[in-house]
């Protein structure tokens, strides 16, 4: 329980990886993001990536329950968890509408990814739609720093980055493959085995060279002096997607284990709670850094009953 893959696993070990690799080594670095304010801004981001990693950890139990059908505990979770989550951004005056419109974008994977797994079928277009829709939390990420920072994104940046997203995801599971197929975990490259057999690594790169080719094509609009910069730090986002797949593993993966309600799945409050915690410490090290006080503790005290 205590050993380091243990460790790593977990929700908060997860978001820090996700802000390490793509906000500090990505983001901040296309960005422009000046120093200063990346010590602001990487402590709201870290708490709000947890949040998002606990509604993920509640999609992943839920696997091959229809969240839709049955509404128990977890399904209302959810719903608990989207509300809370905008509060927070609210409060931290990280909302505008290219965050809400990813939180959308948000739920929209959530619910596709539950249907899919809890069907246990995927069709190409499921695959592809999953293969775009997962990157929305890193998205809302560098949505949240142009927020937080007063200012608009570019749209041309914003399109440039899509498909390095899709194709760091897709690098990802890649890396991952063997270990997602034996827990269960939704995997892309194994979604296409399952649909193409032998062929899947064929299919697959043939999608992730239509990706690249989208992203090298915006990036020569950069101005000269920014390209190089660019390419290298989004290069070796997704390096895995352009190199050898791994060996298609042909075994049937062991579904994740169905949510129940005789205590053994996460308590809604708590885990509630946890996240708020988490985003009441990252928005005190904001204030801080802003020289004010946070922002969130009447907000706190106004939830305090949906947190128990």
């Amino acid at each position: 329980m205590n050993s380091s893959a243990g460790l790593t696993s977990t929700p908060l070990a997860k978001a820090a990886g996700i802000v390490r690799d793509y906000v500090l080594r990505m983001y901040y670095v296309v960005d422009e993001v000046p120093r200063g304010q990346r010590l602001r801004l990487t402590p709201v981001l870290l708490g709000v990536e947890y949040l998002v990693y606990r509604v993920d950890s509640l999609a992943e139990r839920n696997a091959a329950v229809d969240l839709d059908a049955v509404r128990g505990s977890d399904y209302e979770a959810f719903h608990t968890y989207k509300r809370a989550f905008e509060k927070v951004l609210r409060v931290l005056g990280a909302w505008n509408e290219d965050v809400a419109f990813l939180v959308d974008e948000a739920e929209r994977f959530i619910r596709l990814e539950n249907a899919t797994t809890s069907r246990g079928t995927a069709t190409p277009q499921d695959a592809l739609a999953m293969a775009e829709l997962r990157p929305t939390d890193v998205r809302l990420l560098r949505a949240m720093t142009f927020a937080l920072r007063g200012q608009s994104m570019d749209p041309a940046t914003r399109d440039l980055l899509w498909p390095v997203e899709v194709l760091a995801d897709i690098a990802n599971d890649l890396r991952h493959y063997e270990r997602d197929v034996a827990s269960g975990t939704l995997n892309v490259y194994a979604v296409f085995v399952e649909l193409y057999g032998d062929a899947a690594a064929a299919e697959l790169r043939r999608e992730v060279d239509r990706y690249e080719s989208m992203f090298l094509d915006r990036l020569s609009a950069l101005p000269p002096e920014r390209r190089v910069r660019t390419a290298e730090v989004c290069r070796r986002r997704y390096a895995e997607a352009v190199r050898p797949y791994p060996r298609v593993i042909t075994r049937t993966a062991v579904p994740a284990p169905v949510s129940r309600a005789d205590g053994t799945s996460l308590r809604k409050g708590t885990a509630v709670g946890a996240a708020l915690a988490v985003g009441a410490l990252a928005a005190a090290a904001y204030g801080r850094g802003r020289r004010r006080p946070s922002p969130l503790s009447p907000l706190l005290r106004t939830m305090r009953g949906h947190t128990s």
